[in-house]
């Protein structure tokens, strides 16, 4: 088994619906890494009524497309600053693209930190469809529902906090495939330079979470025995 300290830094990257969110909580759990989900920080601040919180907004919720890195770069600089340069950290939903990927690791390094894995979780395009396609948000606490699961239909109150749901834009079937497009034309390069580099570690996202995850933990482990 990989022996992970809390020096290690790990990126997890995955299309919508991979379950990268899910294996990224359990591995910061088992490793105590400091998670930090970007797509959760960015959307925080587009909650603002603020000219950076009504931009990433409209990115995310008009246009369908990646935020750029001058964004990415300032909300990341400031999750840094607030982890001590001893803790590991695993970053969720970055970097997207090459230019992103760049300035990824020059904040880590300016940090203290290295890369010491990528994590890619990969499904089928037509998996991520049904996927996301169920999924649902309450508006009180973000809650995610899964429709069929969770609830039964969208005039459903959330089971959790008794509020209203919706339907974000971004998990609609026009704004899935517009993200799934962008996905393979920005986000597959930094993938590939990252295989390139033996950093990374494939799984397949389409079992269990349990069996997710012990994949991960297998290879990590291989990688690890091969450093």
């Amino acid at each position: 088994m990989l022996r992970v300290t809390c020096y290690m830094n790990i990126i997890i990257l995955g299309p919508q619906g991979s379950g990268k969110g899910t294996q990224a909580e359990m591995l910061a759990k088992k490793y105590n890494l400091e998670h930090i989900d970007m797509g959760k920080s960015l959307r925080e601040v587009a909650k603002q009524d603020t000219p950076l919180g009504k931009e990433i907004y409209h990115i995310q919720n008009v246009t369908n497309t990646l935020v750029p890195s001058r964004i990415l770069r300032e909300v990341l600089h400031l999750k840094l600053q607030s982890i001590s340069r001893e803790q590991g950290v695993l970053m969720e939903g970055a970097p997207r693209t090459m230019s992103q990927r760049e300035y990824v690791e020059e904040a880590l390094l300016e940090s203290g930190r290295k890369i010491d894995a990528v994590i890619f979780i990969n499904i089928p395009e037509e998996e991520t469809m049904k996927r996301i396609s169920k999924r649902w948000i309450c508006k009180q606490n973000q809650h995610v529902l899964i429709m069929g699961k969770d609830i039964k239909s969208k005039q459903e109150k959330c089971p959790i906090d008794g509020s209203e749901i919706f339907q974000r834009i971004d998990d609609t079937p026009a704004g899935i495939k517009k993200r799934l497009q962008v996905y393979q034309e920005e986000t597959m390069p930094v993938i590939e330079n990252f295989r390139e580099r033996g950093l990374l570690v494939e799984v397949d996202g389409t079992p269990s979470i349990e069996k997710v995850f012990e994949e991960i933990l297998r290879k990590l482990s291989y990688l690890s025995s091969r450093a």
